[in-house]
């Protein structure tokens, strides 16, 4: 594993800030939680609406095919206009969980992953899929996106926030794996 491998690739080092990012917000929700007792809802709120841009803008810049490009751009600006409207008039967004909007930015992030991988399933760039560090990020938030949302879903009607911490454990494990086994295998002339 090496900085080599993606240093000539910007997107790539930005995911390397987004997973610092992502860590330090978990770090910190559960410092603020502990010591202080005080809700940190807002953290996570703030949290998906970067993770869902993120992952929008991550996927465009992969993406040539200009049909492609325009659905994750109208994607993105339905995102956008739909975060304004819940966090404005429909949530709490300092104390409550906006659970439609990380609902709604699973469902375009998994679009924005399926679109890439259709791209690379159409381009010869498929005979060097493990190799790719993009590859390997699509698949672990594919992964994690496909079990996060009936996982969430349920739990909002069943009560099982035991369960539902394990779950997304375990997702989240899936997903680290991906990233670390793209870190291990990808090698450099693919990860431009």
């Amino acid at each position: 594993m090496s900085y080599k491998k993606i240093r000539s690739n910007f997107y790539l080092k930005l995911f390397l800030i987004f997973v610092a990012y992502s860590f330090l917000t978990e770090l910190t929700g559960i410092i603020i939680g502990l010591i202080t007792r005080v809700r940190s809802q807002y953290l996570s709120n703030i949290w998906i609406l970067v993770n869902v841009f993120f992952y929008l803008f991550f996927f465009l810049s992969r993406l040539k095919h200009k049909l492609r490009r325009n659905i994750l751009k109208g994607l993105l600006l339905f995102f956008l206009v739909y975060s304004i409207i819940e966090v404005l008039f429909f949530g709490d967004f300092l104390n409550i969980f906006m659970i439609r909007n990380a609902i709604v930015g699973s469902l375009f992030i998994m679009i924005s992953v399926l679109l890439f991988f259709y791209e690379l399933l159409m381009s010869d760039k498929i005979l060097n899929l493990k190799e790719s560090m993009f590859y390997w990020i699509g698949l672990g938030v594919l992964l994690f996106n496909v079990g996060f949302i009936p996982a969430f879903v349920i739990s909002e009607f069943i009560s099982f926030g035991y369960a539902y911490r394990i779950i997304t454990f375990t997702l989240n494990l899936f997903m680290a794996g991906c990233f670390i086994t793209g870190f291990i295998v990808s090698e450099k002339e693919f990860n431009s």
